[in-house]
């Protein structure tokens, strides 16, 4: 995307909120930002943004946006709470819901809170598993392990345009994790074509949450597309020409902001 925008002719400043200190009364490295554009989730990205917004500059994805699905349990209630199609979830310290869980609603799936990018994931067949798990959080996100097709239904959205991507999931349909491919050997992305549902299910999420460059992880089941968990700005695998797409609708969002802006300042003269 980066590469894009400057094919483009556009400056782009790209800022690692952890590689540099910063004095909160400076906001020099603002002044000549017409957008930002954050990847990532970190708190520090966090911090940044809530920052840049605070001095007025616009940003992609927002704060609260990010936020919003940056805590994976607040994340789940969101969603519940908007009776979108999503695994029976649960929330602990593991001790507890070792004890207190049906046998019946196994296998789970055991996330950190704050999880990314499949990282600290373990799937249990059985309370006894749970019980021995040593797990390094205060508190744990428990998902019923859906069985699929061996393939995660990935929707991917930048603005308003939605796409559909079928990827190889990291279980089987037993719940066993798939030994890893070498990347030459790796089963590659396949673009699907979107279907209504699909769609409506995508922008549904995006809607709630607020998110403008977002995906949807889901698992396709007999009765429709059951919603994993959403990610504000995804990789985009197997989107073509994503990076241009991106670098376009930045552009679009910067002018856009630009000529409020203006349309601003007029108003008030």
């Amino acid at each position: 995307m980066i590469a894009s925008l400057r094919a483009l002719g556009h400056q782009v400043m790209v800022i690692d909120p952890e590689a540099a200190y910063y004095e909160l009364n400076d906001a020099h490295w603002l002044t000549s930002l017409n957008l930002v554009v954050a990847r990532g989730r970190s708190w520090a990205v966090l911090c940044l943004l809530n920052w840049a917004e605070a001095r007025g500059i616009p940003t992609v994805n927002q704060r609260a946006a990010i936020a919003a699905v940056h805590n994976k349990a607040e994340m789940a209630v969101a969603l519940t709470s908007a009776d979108v199609p999503t695994p029976l979830t649960l929330l602990g310290p593991t001790h507890n819901l070792a004890r207190g869980t049906d046998a019946r609603v196994y296998p789970l799936v055991i996330k950190p809170v704050f999880g990314d990018n499949g990282r600290g994931l373990h799937l249990v067949n059985n309370p006894q598993e749970l019980a021995a798990l040593e797990w390094p959080e205060p508190f744990a996100l428990a998902q019923q392990f859906v069985p699929g097709n061996g393939y995660d239904l990935k929707l991917y959205a930048i603005g308003d345009e939605i796409w559909a991507v079928r990827k190889p999931s990291m279980f089987d349909r037993k719940g066993k994790h798939k030994p890893s491919a070498a990347p030459e050997k790796s089963p590659r992305a396949e673009l699907l074509p979107l279907s209504p549902d699909w769609e409506e299910l995508a922008r549904r999420c995006g809607r709630l949450f607020g998110l403008e460059l977002y995906g949807l992880d889901c698992m396709e089941t007999p009765n429709g597309p059951v919603v994993i968990e959403v990610n504000e700005f995804p990789n985009y695998t197997g989107v073509p020409g994503a990076d241009e797409k991106l670098a376009e609708y930045i552009v679009c969002r910067a002018q856009g902001e630009k000529q409020r802006g203006r349309e601003t300042c007029e108003s008030v003269s």
